[in-house]
């Protein structure tokens, strides 16, 4: 058997991994459109102005680093994809699951803080 010795952590790191999913797509996705973009201006420039041979080796070099920032970026996107509409078809889940963790908290704290009267006096007999 398995001892989770704090369960709200727990619960905390799965809804944290969640949201660090669904933030890491959506910056997945600016980020290969800016690549796009910047390729497109160096291919356009290449294209439309006389560059000098020392010209084509910086761009070539700023293309292929480009391109692997964008690859490094559309495989997050596509790694964080399938989370992401999970989680747009389950709000609710986890929701509910974000109620739960407060719920945990509560008798985590309550356990924490535990403490106990005496009801009879068998206590001040042993003593």
């Amino acid at each position: 058997m398995i001892e989770i010795v704090n369960c709200s952590t727990e619960l905390n790191a799965f809804l944290s991994f969640l949201r660090t999913c669904e933030e890491s797509n959506r910056l997945a996705i600016f980020t290969e459109n800016d690549m796009d973009r910047q390729t497109q201006d160096i291919l356009h420039n290449i294209e439309l102005n006389e560059n000098s041979q020392y010209d084509y080796i910086c761009q070539g070099f700023t293309l292929r680093d480009i391109r692997r920032k964008r690859r490094k970026a559309k495989d997050m996107k596509e790694t964080t994809a399938p989370i992401c509409s999970w989680m747009k078809e389950n709000r609710k889940v986890i929701s509910d699951l974000e109620r739960l963790l407060g719920d945990v908290r509560k008798q985590e704290k309550q356990a924490q803080n535990r403490s106990y009267t005496n009801r009879t006096g068998v206590m001040k007999k042993l003593k």
